[in-house]
């Protein structure tokens, strides 16, 4: 069965990332996917970017919205998306090339609902490469471990997971929080 993955990308005065953020996911070996840019009311050359992307591959989308706020865009990419995996994606991140495939893997292998990638950091390019601030592990990805003990032992970049469309369900990011956003999206996935 080949799944069809939706990209959020939630954009705000980061335009000169952009291009390489989507580079990232027009390169994916696993090609069954669509990207939904979402700028966030950016003033800046966040449009005329996206725009050149819809043009170059029609898997791209672009919605324009007032700025909300991270959780309003990403809520708002959720809203459109068709997928039966939802992956998030700021613009200032990149994705390894395998990242789609390997996560579809482990669905048609375990019957995964979420998939939890790893990760590393990189300062202005990937030759300057910096240790990630905690190692994902299997036996901290539950409710209680995410609930007691994240950014004490461990925390999980949104990026890093792939998600089921219906174990999403309804959750959405809480567009009240201007931090922790994340956090509390885990902490109601696990809990739904």
């Amino acid at each position: 069965m080949s799944y069809l993955i939706s990209v959020i990308v939630p954009c705000y005065n980061q335009a000169n990332f952009l291009d390489e953020t989507l580079n990232s996911i027009l390169n994916q070996s696993y090609t069954n996917w669509e990207c939904i840019i979402v700028n966030d009311g950016s003033p800046d050359d966040t449009e005329n970017v996206a725009k050149k992307w819809t043009n170059k591959d029609h898997r791209f989308q672009y919605i324009s919205k007032e700025n909300g706020g991270l959780s309003s865009a990403r809520n708002s990419g959720l809203e459109l998306a068709k997928g039966d995996f939802i992956q998030f994606l700021d613009s200032d991140d990149l994705l390894s090339s395998e990242k789609f495939q390997k996560s579809i893997d482990a669905v048609e292998k375990d019957g995964a609902e979420v998939v939890i990638t790893n990760f590393i950091r990189f300062k202005k390019n990937l030759n300057q490469l910096k240790k990630a601030f905690c190692k994902l592990e299997e036996q901290t990805f539950t409710y209680e471990s995410i609930l007691l003990q994240w950014d004490r032992r461990f925390s999980i970049p949104i990026h890093c997971g792939l998600f089921k469309r219906e174990t999403i369900g309804s959750v959405r990011f809480n567009e009240k929080l201007k931090a922790k956003e994340d956090w509390f999206f885990w902490i109601q996935t696990f809990k739904s």
